[in-house]
């Protein structure tokens, strides 16, 4: 279910047999504005509403770096927005993105421990599903 878009940016979906957000970026070469309308208050308030436990980042065809202010800002305030209100996992997907999203996804994913935030990378959306349901699984 597709939740929030920004315009050949970034689209915002809710997978509700994981409760999961999956962002599937195209370019980061987005405005603070922009994500924090499209994270915090779309994506985040859906998890939040819904019993949402993970994130996933799909970064496979994004393009373009996030500046550090960004990473800084997702760092002091999204992460732990996210530990805050039960997203527990991380996951990132960065296989076929380019070495700078790459780069970028890095980044920000150094962030998580000590946020609270357990980050699980795999090659793909499919693999990130199966992981989860998996977790689901083991209770």
């Amino acid at each position: 279910m597709v939740i929030y878009k920004v315009p050949r940016k970034l689209e915002v979906t809710w997978i509700e047999d994981i409760k999961a957000i999956v962002d599937t970026w195209q370019s980061y070469f987005v405005t603070q504005f922009e994500f924090e309308r499209a994270i915090l208050e779309k994506g985040l308030g859906h998890a939040k509403a819904n019993n949402g436990i993970a994130w996933i980042v799909d970064s496979t065809n994004a393009s373009g770096a996030m500046p550090k202010f960004m990473i800084d800002f997702i760092d002091k305030k999204v992460f732990p927005e996210f530990s805050k209100n039960g997203i527990k996992y991380f996951i990132t997907i960065s296989s076929g993105a380019s070495v700078i999203a790459r780069k970028t996804v890095s980044q920000f994913s150094a962030k998580t421990h000590h946020n609270g935030l357990i980050l699980v990378e795999l090659d793909n959306l499919e693999e990130a599903i199966i992981w989860l349901k998996n977790k689901q699984n083991e209770k």
